[in-house]
């Protein structure tokens, strides 16, 4: 009685628990750890003399350990991503390999938007780091690591979250 799964209108059994906290069974913490080795693709390939290193992170003479930086950030953005693909719409495309890297694609992009053209051009060189220099939003290695770093991103998080963890 309290213990048979609850039936939709298609007739199948639901597979996740219907009042689900996203914190407890979000893929968070994979998406985490994948972020954090996609944000190596930047300082990896810097190392390589492919690209510069993320120009936002050098302009600052303080930022002497930008790659670290880099990585922490990307730590915590693929946490987001964890969290936002765990969305009862999203869920299913994300653990197939080429929805999860469009969907890894189209969340780099929106990076590159809020990070780099309204979050650094914007706020802090336009305010909190005065002597720093705005990145062009025409130039096209910007744009291009987020996007990198997004397929990289939803790639793994398909391949760990939609073949490993099922």
């Amino acid at each position: 009685m309290g213990t048979e799964p609850e039936i939709d209108a298609t007739d199948e059994a639901e597979s996740y628990p219907p009042n689900r906290s996203v914190i407890t069974y979000a893929n968070w913490p994979q998406a985490a750890a994948i972020g954090g080795l996609a944000g190596l693709a930047r300082p990896a390939l810097a190392a390589l003399g492919v690209g510069s290193p993320a120009g936002v992170l050098i302009a600052l003479p303080e930022f002497h350990l930008w790659w670290l930086i880099h990585v922490a950030y990307s730590i915590v953005f693929g946490a987001v991503f964890g969290v936002i693909v765990y969305h009862e719409r999203l869920r299913s495309a994300a653990k197939a390999i080429p929805t999860g890297a469009v969907l890894g694609l189209g969340y780099g992009a929106v990076l590159w938007l809020v990070n780099v053209v309204i979050g650094w051009n914007v706020l802090l060189a336009g305010y909190a780091f005065t002597t720093a220099q705005q990145v062009d939003v025409f130039a096209v290695e910007p744009i291009v690591d987020h996007l990198l770093f997004g397929l990289l991103l939803g790639l793994g998080y398909a391949l760990v979250v939609g073949r490993l963890l099922d």
